[in-house]
């Protein structure tokens, strides 16, 4: 296996269930398919799970207890890999169906929200149900990373090949017509 010292991203930093009070690195190695659970006080690798083809991005959920990774593969692949970090294996990978070219990855709200560049598209996946609850394309070309808000109203993307990035703003409707103007 290759050294991990070509590690593309390492900035994502998950509880580590073992001690409330210690921090555990995840970093992808795009050479090896793997996700490195590190020790980032002694850099000491803790294990190396595979992830799958092109990976791109990673997320932990909010207990630490998974971590998603994005397999990208020029935007033909369509799965975010599922790590257990507690027993730190691979689970059954999240099938996007068309949604093609997973990428940019966030956990907020008890959800993990993905783009799909080769589809346009952001979209929400609930573990509670192993569902994608959620999909909104963007019309934009490679949308490529995003960022949600914590009251999941706002959503924010960059679309690289479009040079732009878009603004979503989630409004919630009552009933058929939905609240009047100003109370939405």
């Amino acid at each position: 296996m290759k050294n991990f010292t070509r590690l593309l991203f390492a900035v994502l930093l998950a509880q580590n269930l073992a001690s409330a009070q210690s921090a555990t690195l995840l970093a992808l190695s795009k050479d090896d398919l793997m996700l490195a659970i590190v020790d980032p006080a002694s850099l000491k690798v803790l294990g190396r799970v595979p992830v799958g083809q092109d990976p791109h991005e990673v997320i932990a959920s909010d207990d630490g207890k998974l971590a998603y990774v994005s397999n990208y593969g020029g935007g033909s692949l369509n799965t975010i890999a599922v790590i257990d970090l507690v027993n730190q294996k691979a689970l059954a990978p999240i099938d996007l169906g068309p949604l093609r070219g997973a990428h940019g990855l966030t956990y907020v709200g008890g959800k993990l929200w993905f783009t799909a560049e080769g589809a346009k598209v952001i979209g929400s996946y609930d573990p509670a149900t192993h569902k994608i609850d959620w999909v909104l394309g963007t019309g934009q070309d490679r949308t490529h990373m995003i960022f949600v808000s914590q009251d999941q109203q706002h959503i924010f993307t960059s679309n690289v090949s479009s040079a732009t990035v878009s603004i979503i703003e989630k409004v919630t409707r009552a009933g058929p017509g939905g609240p009047p103007p100003g109370q939405r």
